[in-house]
């Protein structure tokens, strides 16, 4: 028999930036309900997408991998990227790497370590086209994250600061855990939300399982 169950999560938002919010959920089941309140600040209107992933986000890394964190820069050396990371990045020689948001699109893509800098600089295999600022890295888990439309479970958008969607009826399954012996987890959804304006919000997220948590 299906088991609902329903959380309240308050966050902050800028305008103009994405924000990963984790939404405590069963591993598996039917979103159902997803309702957006503004708390605080201008009305604003935003883009919203839950996804099964946090790696998803365009501003979030995946759960459980070995390295990851912020790109600093990507400069030229010898004509292969060198990339600057904004802490010890602890890489290898031969290390796999996954980029994404970096300001040149190129960059955005799967990069072997072939030298190690320093302990925040390591050049890979990826061509140099131009300087690049800002982004994501992390190492790769089983699945690349470059394709986050595939963990879509819910899209939709907020025109006076609050959103109401019932009876989504979509089913998903949590996949932040590429390792099958890690896959249960009670958060298994994730909302990347950008709003038009500076505030505080509320989400309320309602799913169906046949198990609770």
């Amino acid at each position: 028999m299906a088991t609902g169950y329903s959380r309240v999560v308050e966050f902050s938002g800028t305008s103009g930036t994405a924000t990963c919010v984790e939404l405590p959920a069963a591993p598996r089941g039917v979103l159902d309900r997803l309702i957006i309140t503004q708390l605080s600040g201008t009305s604003a209107g935003g883009t919203v997408s839950v996804f099964d992933r946090k790696g998803a986000c365009g501003n979030a890394n995946d759960l459980n991998v070995e390295e990851s964190g912020e790109v600093t820069s990507i400069a030229d050396s010898g004509g292969s990227a060198s990339i600057t990371f904004d802490a010890a990045h602890n890489l290898k020689v031969g290390d796999e790497i996954e980029i994404k948001g970096s300001s040149v699109s190129a960059y955005n893509t799967t990069h072997t370590v072939t030298s190690v800098t320093s302990d925040t600089v390591a050049v890979t295999d990826v061509a140099f086209t131009s300087g690049a600022t800002g982004g994501f890295w992390q190492t790769l888990p089983f699945l690349p994250t470059l394709n986050p439309v595939s963990h879509l479970v819910y899209s939709g958008s907020v025109s006076s600061g609050s959103l109401q969607a019932f009876d989504i009826d979509r089913g998903y399954e949590n996949r932040d855990n590429q390792d099958e012996f890690r896959r249960a987890r009670y958060s298994a959804l994730w909302l990347e939300y950008t709003p038009d304006q500076n505030g505080t919000f509320e989400v309320a997220v309602t799913t169906e399982s046949d198990g609770i948590i």
